[in-house]
């Protein structure tokens, strides 16, 4: 067992490292002026657990004192009756379109010159709540997190992307915004980190580092029946609807290359969410660093 445990470490810690990504393009002349937001999408949860789970992240020492913003997409409820329920800042009603991932892209689009200097976005449901806490204390740091995946994640080649959930990117997208995201060509993008879940933390710096444009064109896609996310080319028979788009599986998983932080070098070193830390690790192996 010892001897094992030893290989294992000299493993992680000395063999070769693949090179790291282009570096990321930060905005570092904002200056917010809140400094923490916990934004949830929420549809039909119950509204004490998911009062309840507020209190859970309110209570989370990283987070104390965050502001907390919830997007409903349930017409049939009283914003202000919710608001009251869970004592966020603030309840805001959203068309029910695009599930989460039109959610984050709208408050990102909205919010844009008042983004606090870190959002936590999230499901008003997380998932894997036993490792989704001890992930977050364990490496989100308020003065050098750029962007920290809080879910499981997993490795595709570029070119020809798609996992072990029958997920792929038939038509190029994550090179395409690559591209967009790196201002380089698309042959430049070989392999990148998928983020699932729809749970994560980014600094405005990092959100503000990227042409507004590129969450603009995204938005647009999830939001307009005609955009085309919603077309056959893209579809190629699968379901979709503008409620529970075909397109939100792809973007799921992007928010690692969208905010530059699908580096192999993080994808190698971070533990999986069960583990949770790794021999030699440090709070760097999981996440990509502002400062």
């Amino acid at each position: 067992m010892l001897v094992a445990l030893w290989a294992y470490y000299i493993y992680q810690n000395f063999a070769p490292k693949p090179p790291y990504y282009p570096t990321g393009s930060l905005d570092r002349n904002y200056e917010p002026q809140i400094p923490l937001e916990i934004v949830i999408s929420m549809y039909k949860e119950p509204v004490e657990d998911v009062s309840s789970f507020i209190t859970s992240l309110e209570q989370t020492t990283v987070l104390a004192g965050a502001r907390v913003i919830i997007y409903i997409k349930d017409q049939d409820v009283n914003a202000e009756d919710i608001r009251q329920r869970t004592n966020a800042t603030r309840v805001t009603k959203l068309a029910n379109i695009g599930r989460e991932g039109e959610t984050y892209l709208h408050h990102i689009n909205t919010h844009w010159e008042r983004l606090a200097k870190h959002t936590i976005f999230l499901q008003a449901d997380v998932h894997n709540s036993r490792e989704f806490y001890p992930r977050l204390r364990s490496f989100f740091h308020s003065q050098r997190t750029g962007y920290l995946s809080l879910g499981p994640s997993d490795i595709c080649d570029c070119q020809h992307c798609g996992d072990q959930f029958f997920w792929k990117d038939n038509t190029g997208i994550f090179p395409e915004y690559y591209s967009h995201v790196h201002n380089s060509t698309q042959d430049a993008c070989k392999h990148v980190s998928l983020s699932y879940k729809g749970q994560f933390i980014v600094s405005a710096a990092r959100i503000r580092g990227i042409d507004k444009n590129i969450y603009k064109n995204l938005w647009h896609a999830f939001v307009d029946e005609n955009s085309w996310a919603h077309q056959p080319e893209f579809l190629r028979g699968r379901s979709d609807s503008m409620s529970a788009p075909r397109f939100g599986y792809s973007m799921e998983r992007m928010w690692n290359l969208l905010f530059q932080c699908s580096d192999m070098d993080v994808a190698w070193k971070c533990p999986s969410m069960i583990s949770g830390w790794r021999l030699g690790g440090d709070i760097g192996d999981c996440q990509c660093f502002d400062t």
